[in-house]
């Protein structure tokens, strides 16, 4: 935490006053002029009330209150700053000052905000023993960690001649965490889905407990089966499958461009669809599992499966705190991991540039 900043006039300084005071006696006693005396009498006097007043009404303090911690982007969020004057003083001279991420827009909906930049600045009257209560509202522009860089209150005597800046400890400070905004996104599978019954897009053709029917080839052709041949028995046969339950997913957010060495520029508009498809796949009670092209210290960034609301907000952190700073992997290396560690039987949702191989996955947005 910043230190108490103390300005003050030259006129103020102690050398000044003690130098004043001298030369105000050395002139009474030679001089003996009354005018001056009053002059330098009415000087020490009005330094020594400022120094006095300072020191009374630095026991001001300030309070905030977070309304809100989350919010989406272009949501409005809540603070609430509670400026308390203990004293039996009245403070005529004081202002509240906060410094702001270039991300957030404020608000003072009971006056106006003097704003410089990323600065803004509300001055202020208390009474003695009077709590100031100010309401602040916010909007965000961008997802991520947004917060107060600096705050503090401005407080200064009634004759200006000394300024004190008390700062606010950061842990006091309000943080919003923002989440992106939720695309309205369309998966091909779910144009099948049905009340009740969902079937998969892909069919598990290796899975023998899926066979519902096994006939041997006769020169027909049948729809809804899949022929292979067998190399142990030379026998060409065909092998009828039941749909499957597709409610487990597993979606892929690969930032990485066409390159594969550079990011892609629509890295935001990305992260939006897969907020939605998340979002979708909840609405639907499927379960799924993120991977996102970027490194972590346990390996590739990964949410474990999961469903309901509180996956959907796990996914809604993890995405609000991706940065331009992280560190992605090659496009084969992040889908050859993902497909080995992925829940059994999940089915793959490819959001940005897919696998070189085609096939077995749905494809959202190249």
């Amino acid at each position: 935490m910043k230190e108490k900043l103390i300005i003050k006039r030259p006129l103020v300084e102690a050398y000044v006053a003690w130098s004043v005071a001298f030369i105000t006696i050395l002139m009474w006693l030679f001089v003996q002029n009354f005018f001056l005396f009053v002059i330098a009498f009415f000087y020490l006097l009005m330094v020594s009330f400022a120094h006095w007043y300072i020191r009374k009404t630095t026991q001001i303090y300030c309070e905030i209150t977070q309304q809100h911690e989350r919010l989406f982007i272009d949501e409005t969020g809540h603070c609430r700053v509670h400026i308390v004057n203990p004293t039996k003083l009245p403070i005529f001279e004081v202002a509240f000052r906060f410094r702001s991420d270039e991300h957030m827009k404020w608000q003072w909906p009971e006056g106006e905000l003097e704003q410089s930049v990323h600065s803004y600045r509300i001055p202020l009257q208390l009474k003695k023993q009077e709590t100031v209560e100010i309401d602040l509202h916010v909007s965000a522009q961008q997802r991520g960690l947004q917060s107060w860089q600096e705050a503090e209150i401005i407080l200064s005597d009634p004759f200006h001649l000394i300024t004190i800046h008390i700062p606010i400890r950061k842990q006091q400070m309000p943080c919003f965490r923002i989440y992106p905004r939720i695309a309205k996104v369309n998966i091909p599978e779910t144009n099948s889905w049905k009340h009740g019954f969902r079937t998969a897009a892909v069919s598990p053709l290796y899975d023998e407990t899926k066979i519902i029917g096994v006939k041997a080839y006769e020169q027909e052709s049948f729809r809804a089966i899949h022929w292979g041949a067998t190399a142990k028995t030379g026998v060409l046969s065909a092998k009828k499958y039941e749909y499957t339950q597709g409610d487990r997913y597993a979606v892929y957010l690969n930032v990485l461009g066409s390159t594969g060495y550079t990011l892609r520029p629509d890295i935001e508009y990305l992260i939006e669809v897969t907020a939605g498809v998340c979002r979708q796949l909840i609405a639907q009670d499927c379960s799924f599992e993120l991977w996102v092209n970027s490194m972590c210290e346990n390996g590739i960034v990964h949410i474990t499966s999961g469903k309901y609301r509180k996956q959907l907000h796990k996914t809604l952190q993890l995405l609000s705190s991706l940065t331009d700073r992280d560190v992605p992997l090659s496009s084969s290396y992040f889908y050859q991991t993902g497909f080995r560690q992925q829940e059994a039987g999940a089915i793959p949702i490819i959001i940005g540039n897919p696998p070189e191989k085609h096939g077995g996955w749905l494809q959202v947005v190249r």
